[in-house]
Formats: structure tokens, C-alpha cells, sequence
């Protein structure tokens, strides 16, 4: 089936990483959807073909990579292969993360430093090795995904609040570096989204409070705090990724959005 593209993101050439499951694969045919060459991104390469295929199968372009967010020369092997792909980049989705729970007390120092590692200096290694190409053409765009975790105290996620705090924070500070350059840099703070991620998450946590309760009934009790008492879609923050590298938003830098179903107005 042929994807309908309306070319908002007409030749822009945009990696995504995680591109092969949740957020980052709805991202990624999303913006290829919107007619951008998307270079998928994922440490398991058999997820990461599926997304690829999928896009190129609906008339879309895309390729895909295998690469590790915790390994620098996989980072800066991937820029390279980006640039050899589609002759340039355009546009980086630091979407790769992992999930974690725990309070202070209870977080190992192994857990703290692989979720440290993946989902926040993964994200600004990511941005450290695209930003000399943006520097170069005078016009960038990063997008990373952060969470409303950011913005709001959860029980018992202080590894994953730390690093989705950080990436808000240097959302801001480097949108006051690079703004000269024409490279802007923003960040999608989700609320609670109906993904695998997040399922796995939910049931670590009751798993970890012996609770009886199930997934699904925990996830419906979430979705009763959000004032439009629902769960969030990956279309939610897909939709968000397309505006946000796309030139509507060519005047907004160093803001942290959330997408949260009004959580944060409350």
C-alpha cells in the first residue's frame, strides 16, 4: 500500500534512533510519511529492517542501521553511513531509550549507569557527532525525547527522571549554543503512552510491589489522572516529530513540550 505524502518534510534527511519498535518506528513512518528520508536506528537489527521495510513497501525512503547507543564508534559510524546513504542529514530524532524503576534507595549502581548510559549520553553523543554537519550547512535540527518525568515527580523512577531531566535541560542549553548556526533543538515530553516499553515498565513495578492487580487495570488507573482520561497514542508524539522538524516550527528552539493529555496543566 503506497503511504500519501503530503511533503512537508520534502527532501529532509532524518535519523531516527529506537526506530524499531514503539515511539520510534510510529516516528519514523511518520515522517516518512511526510516525505522525509528517514535513517532507521536500532540496536536490534532485525526490528530495525522490519521499520525500514515497512516504510519503503508503503513507496517511502528509508535504510536502516544497527548501532549501540552506549558505543561511540557505532554512533559516529552511523552518522557516516547516514551521509553516504542520502548525502547529508538534515534532522536527528534522539528517540533510543530504556525504561528503569526504582526509588533513590533501591536503584543499583549498575542500573543507574546502564540507563544513564542508553538514554541520556547516548542522545547527546548522538547530537555531539551531527552537530558538526549542521555547523557546516548552517541548518540542523535535533529532536530529543524526553518525558514528562522531567517535569513532574513519579514514584519510583529516579534513574529515569534523572536522565529525561538532564535531556530537558540540555535541550535548553544548546539551543543557546547552536542557535547561530540555524540548528534548533527541542525536546517531546511524553505522558503515558500505550507501548510495549511502557506495559514492561508497569508490570516491573507491580512485579516488584507484589501487587495483584493486573497490567491492563493498572494502565486504566493511569489513564483516570489524565483530564482527557485517556492514555496517549504513538500517533500523539508521531504527529509532535513531524511538526517540530518540519518548517512550522522554524521560530521555536530550546523548548520542552509536553504531550501529555493535560497531566501537566493539573
Amino acid at each position: 500500500m503506497e503511504i500519501f505524502m503530503t511533503g512537508r518534510l520534502k527532501n529532509k534527511t532524518i535519523i531516527v534512533t529506537g526506530a524499531g519498535s514503539g515511539l520510534g518506528r510510529a516516528s519514523a513512518i511518520k515522517l516518512a510519511e511526510e516525505d522525509a528520508q528517514v535513517f532507521c536506528v536500532d540496536v536490534n537489527p532485525e526490528t530495525v529492517k522490519e521499520t525500514s521495510d515497512i516504510i519503503t513497501s508503503r513507496g517511502g525512503a528509508a535504510s536502516h542501521y544497527q548501532a549501540d547507543m552506549c558505543s561511540e564508534t557505532d554512533i559516529i559510524a552511523m552518522v557516516t553511513e547516514t551521509e553516504k546513504t542520502f548525502n547529508g542529514i538534515d534532522g536527528l530524532f534522539a528517540n533510543a531509550g530504556i525504561a528503569g524503576t526504582g526509588a533513590a534507595h533501591e536503584t543499583s549502581l549498575e542500573d543507574w549507569d546502564r540507563l544513564i548510559k542508553v538514554s541520556l549520553t547516548g542522545k547527546w553523543l548522538c547530537a555531539k557527532h551531527v552537530i558538526p554537519h549542521f555547523i557546516a550547512k548552517k541548518s540542523g535540527n535535533i529532536v530529543f525525547q524526553s518525558s514528562i518525568c522531567a517535569l513532574n515527580g513519579f514514584p519510583k523512577l529516579v534513574a529515569y527522571t534523572a536522565a529525561k531531566g538532564a535531556l530537558a535541560a540540555i535541550t535548553r542549553q544548546m539551543a543557546s549554543d547552536y542557535g547561530e548556526y540555524n540548528i534548533r533543538i527541542n525536546a517531546i515530553a511524553p505522558g503515558t503512552i500505550e507501548t510495549e516499553l511502557v506495559r514492561e515498565t508497569y508490570k516491573q513495578r507491580l512485579d516488584d510491589a507484589k501487587s495483584d492487580i493486573t497490567v491492563d487495570e493498572s494502565l486504566s488507573q493511569t489513564a483516570s489522572r489524565y483530564p482527557l482520561c485517556r492514555l496517549g497514542q504513538e500517533m500523539d508524539v508521531s504527529n509532535m516529530s513531524v511538526f517540530l522538524f518540519s518548517e512550522e516550527s522554524n521560530w521555536m528552539t530550546g523548548t520542552v513540550i509536553p504531550v501529555d493529555g493535560g497531566y501537566t496543566a493539573k
